[in-house]
């Protein structure tokens, strides 16, 4: 269950949003297969937001459940695959963090 969001610096926005919005489904692909989870567990958002241009200006997190064989070196595996994706589309080097949640602590109502 990737829960993905990613905060694009609203000048980035306008001038690569519609490539952001293009990469989506092969990001969403990415994600279900290395994270071995059906898309339909998957959430992906994108979020224009207005920040101080002296920090990253496109940054993606990650949330995924915790499970047996999501190790730290998939983790990585799967953060420098996305971080790609992203930084590729929007021309803009991007930051990505993932959290990882403990599934006795989560809930969801769909």
């Amino acid at each position: 269950m990737p829960l993905l969001s990613i905060a694009i610096e609203h000048d980035v926005w306008q001038a690569r949003g519609q490539d952001l919005m293009s990469a989506l489904p092969a990001m969403r692909a990415m994600l279900c297969e290395k994270l071995d989870v059906g898309q339909e567990f998957s959430h992906l958002s994108v979020n224009p937001v207005f920040c101080p241009k002296d920090q990253t200006l496109v940054s993606a997190d990650l949330r995924v459940l915790g499970k047996e064989g999501r190790g730290a070196d998939l983790l990585n595996e799967v953060a420098g695959e996305l971080q790609a994706m992203i930084s590729s589309a929007c021309k803009h080097h991007a930051s990505v963090r993932i959290t990882t949640m403990d599934p006795a602590k989560y809930f969801t109502r769909r």
